[in-house]
């Protein structure tokens, strides 16, 4: 079997780098090993609730994976996006508001206007640094720390807000204050994430792309600095030649630490397995616990669509934040009941693998749910989970240049995509937005229909 394009991986970037190429004209076949599409944005059903893997909104201000499903011919209804963002102040509730009133709204927009008036490209600078080292050049005030950094702990998903990347964060501050006018803009795709990519699945197959799966890519084939395709895993118990799938240009969606299994030893750049093993230790992961609620009324902070943040809850100390799903889309519950999603992140350095604390920790964050969302005390059922796979934390020195980039330097034909590789945005709108790059990296050029996308 041969092809244009082998695309390994379906989840948000395999499928949009996917997308533009088949859109372009390039016969393309998508290996995915599991049996669902989507990736880390997974959807499933519990109990008549669409639950994820973790509690997914989308970040793309409508030029990312939204252009893509329009390039399709198909389109993605954006809910409506949160009224409010109460913030857990040792003991309570308080609106976001609150903390930047007075004279430090002053400070506020300084930051704004300084964040508008840079080119993407000056964030570059700021991989290094934390976002309150940039901040500080424009105010002091601690009620203006706490805004930006509260948005970026709900964005990045790290233990400690102060860690976040400068450049990480203001290319999204420039982005959805430019596109939205607002520090943060996010919404659920209506009609659940399933329902999304099956239908971009279906729109692939209409223009000739297959999709195959689960079945697994053993590794990917590379000869004398050129790819030729990909070696498929034999089914278990089958004997015989593996098949092997020929294609010009292999692209490779899969988080940077499953890239190494996928080549030969001594295939990829020095420079390049340095940087993998780099990103791929586990102190470098976003770990979070956290727990689905169903209930017979909304479990809130103050609104039912809300995007509410701590940075320290009562017990387990760890920084958070809760989403009331059903609030966004009353269709991913069934009448009369109500989905949220509260959880923490936690820091693997010390806590990776280790259950027993893990296990307190779900115990004590229950409790602390119930003192911060008293709702949760009369829940119909909680459902506890457990994430080590939400990608690579953004901390300072590693974003931007050390993440591997989409074309991989002396092999030909060969692509790297996805949120760990060398990308900009949050969670799904970046992985689309490496897809994009990747595809137009294969084709050799850029589209028109994508002129006005911002990349890294």
């Amino acid at each position: 079997m041969g092809c244009d394009v082998v695309v390994v991986g379906a989840g948000a970037a395999g499928l949009v780098c996917a997308s533009v190429l088949a859109a372009g004209g390039r016969s393309v076949v998508v290996v995915e090993k599991h049996p669902y599409l989507g990736g880390r944005a997974m959807e499933t059903e519990f109990r008549g609730h669409k639950i994820g893997l973790g509690s997914h909104l989308v970040e793309d201000p409508g030029d990312s994976i939204t252009r893509v499903v329009e390039l399709l011919g198909l389109d993605l209804v954006h809910s409506e996006r949160s009224d409010s963002m109460p913030f857990w102040d040792r003991d309570r509730w308080r609106p976001i508001q609150d903390f930047y009133a007075g004279s430090s709204r002053a400070g506020l927009k300084r930051c704004i206007a300084a964040v508008t008036q840079a080119e993407y490209a000056d964030f570059e600078a700021w991989d290094h640094a934390s976002l309150r080292e940039w901040m500080g050049q424009h105010t002091s005030d601690e009620g203006v720390f706490l805004v930006w950094e509260a948005i970026s702990m709900l964005e990045q998903i790290t233990a400690r807000p102060w860690e976040h990347s400068a450049s990480e964060n203001l290319f999204t501050r420039k982005l959805h204050y430019e596109a939205r006018r607002t520090a943060g803009y996010s919404f659920w795709p209506m009609g659940g994430w399933d329902r999304l990519w099956a239908r971009m699945a279906g729109a692939l197959r209409e223009r000739g792309a297959v999709i195959r799966q689960p079945e697994t890519v053993a590794r990917v084939l590379v000869e004398r600095g050129r790819t030729l395709g990909v070696e498929l895993a034999a089914p278990a118990g089958e004997d015989g030649p593996p098949e092997v799938i020929e294609a010009e240009h292999v692209v490779v969606s899969a988080p940077v630490w499953e890239l190494p299994r996928l080549f030969d030893d001594g295939v990829l750049p020095w420079d390049l397995r340095e940087r993998i093993r780099l990103l791929a230790e586990n102190r470098n992961r976003a770990c979070w616990i956290g727990y689905w609620i169903a209930a017979t009324e909304p479990v809130i902070a103050m609104t039912e669509r809300e995007m509410a943040s701590f940075f320290a809850t009562p017990r387990t100390g760890l920084p958070g934040f809760t989403l009331n799903f059903t609030g966004y889309d009353p269709d991913v519950s069934p009448p009369g009941e109500y989905l949220t999603c509260v959880g923490a992140a936690f820091d693997a350095v010390d806590h990776y693998g280790d259950r027993a604390w893990i296990d307190e920790k779900f115990r004590t964050l229950w409790l602390d749910i119930e003192d911060m969302l008293p709702a949760a005390r009369t829940c119909l059922w909680r459902k506890p989970h457990l994430v080590t796979s939400y990608g690579v934390i953004c901390k300072p020195g590693l974003v931007g240049a050390v993440r591997p980039d989409t074309r991989v330097r002396g092999i030909d034909g060969l692509w790297l995509t996805g949120d760990t590789t060398r990308a900009r945005g949050i969670g799904v709108d970046k992985a689309a937005r490496s897809g994009i790059t990747a595809a137009e990296a294969v084709l050799g050029a850029r589209l028109p229909f994508f002129a006005d996308t911002v990349r890294y």
